[in-house]
């Protein structure tokens, strides 16, 4: 903010000493990115990543407290069911699969 002179009024000694911060340097160390050479399957729903998650202590406005997560590995196109029951998540993966076959 000081260097771009964004502030008025904002006075800096730049001369001062800046101890170093771990927290901040940690903050600023990047990680190496993923492999990008990854071979997703050629095939749309040859393979398909799924998850349930739940139960959650606060229900959604509909009164869902669970959600399934299908990701299909060769578009990344995902879709998501927002249930109400556990047991719901059967019957949206045979949807899915003959959403995928049909």
């Amino acid at each position: 903010m000081h260097d771009l002179d964004l502030v008025e009024g904002f006075t800096v000694n730049t001369n001062s000493f800046k101890p170093n911060c771990v927290a901040c340097t940690e903050a600023k160390q990047t990680v190496k990115p993923f492999n990008n050479n990854v071979i997703h399957n050629s095939e749309l729903g040859e393979l398909t990543h799924i998850d349930l998650w739940g139960k959650y202590p606060v229900a959604s406005i509909h009164d869902n407290i669970y959600y399934i997560l299908m990701v299909d590995d060769s578009t990344r196109y995902i879709t998501v069911e927002f249930l109400k029951l556990k047991s719901q998540a059967v019957k949206h993966v045979q949807n899915y699969l003959t959403y995928l076959s049909a």
